[in-house]
């Protein structure tokens, strides 16, 4: 295990910023106490918790509520973050990693849905799936969600096959990667799945489920960082409730994109901006 990464995560992630988005989220409305200071005009949502306790609730690492301080939650998640859009794939493909049950499979879905449904790709070839993830049901499950749109998938079996789809892929086309589940302490699942990386020449991007411990999920943002991954996607923030985790993987250096939200394919990824992030860290459960 790295020696506590979190701790010196917010000055990485600042030096690494990138843009923001701008697409918004409806979130439920937090009870109004009239506190709203500390929260870039969110109401904190239980009138005797501080911002700090909350952002402890969600087990956030100490080193990165000192870095979060400043006149608004959201000023401070735009200081210590980065918010960004993932790679185009149509240029590069793109590749998911992340632990078994991550939730990528799912992800990876949502966005080849969205590329068909978008009217900005109405005339465009339909992104090609390469399942590199070889486990029981995997491929099956792959296939019966992207089934009703007309995706093509390919079994990334051998060095060969995966060499092949990536050189006769159609001009304009996008290649997303489904990369197998793996264990960051592992060297030897960690290099497996970089050399598919490698193979395809893709971009490598994390797939991280909110709700995990927060000095694990900084373990595998910082493992994945050092490999070359830029990007993330915070996956089932609709099933946890702490989404510390999050912050403590993205401030190793990974520039949030989305935030997975629905078990639906469309309509199930919402862009994640500071002022987004900072609602759903007040919206407490009841």
């Amino acid at each position: 295990m790295q020696d506590s990464p979190s701790d010196t995560a917010g000055q990485q992630a600042a030096e690494r910023r990138q843009g923001n988005t701008e697409e918004g989220l409806s979130t439920p409305d937090p009870v109004q106490d009239g506190n709203t200071a500390a929260t870039d005009g969110v109401a904190l949502p239980v009138s005797h918790l501080t911002v700090e306790d909350i952002l402890r609730w969600h087990s956030v690492p100490g080193p990165l509520i000192q870095a979060l301080a400043g006149n608004t939650l959201a000023e401070g998640l735009d200081n210590v973050l980065s918010f960004g859009t993932l790679p185009d794939a149509t240029q590069t493909p793109l590749a998911f990693g992340g632990a078994s049950g991550s939730g990528k499979t799912l992800v990876l879905a949502k966005l080849a849905a969205r590329f068909i449904l978008s009217e900005d790709h109405k005339d465009s070839p339909p992104p090609l799936v390469i399942a590199c993830d070889h486990t029981t049901g995997s491929f099956a499950k792959l296939s019966a969600l992207l089934q009703p749109y007309n995706i093509p998938i390919i079994q990334g079996s051998t060095s060969e096959i995966l060499a092949d789809a990536v050189h006769h892929k159609e001009p304009g086309q996008p290649i997303l990667v489904d990369l197998p589940g793996i264990c960051v302490y592992s060297p030897v699942s960690m290099s497996k799945m970089m050399q598919m990386v490698e193979r395809v020449g893709a971009t490598l991007s994390l797939v991280l489920p909110a709700g995990l411990d927060a000095e694990e999920s900084a373990d595998i943002g910082y493992a994945f960082a050092q490999r070359g991954a830029t990007t993330m996607v915070a996956s089932k923030m609709d099933q946890a409730g702490r989404v510390g985790g999050i912050i403590a993987a993205a401030a190793c250096g990974l520039s949030l994109t989305y935030g997975s939200c629905s078990s639906s394919i469309v309509g199930g990824l919402v862009p994640l901006n500071a002022r987004i992030l900072a609602n759903r860290l007040l919206t407490l459960p009841s």
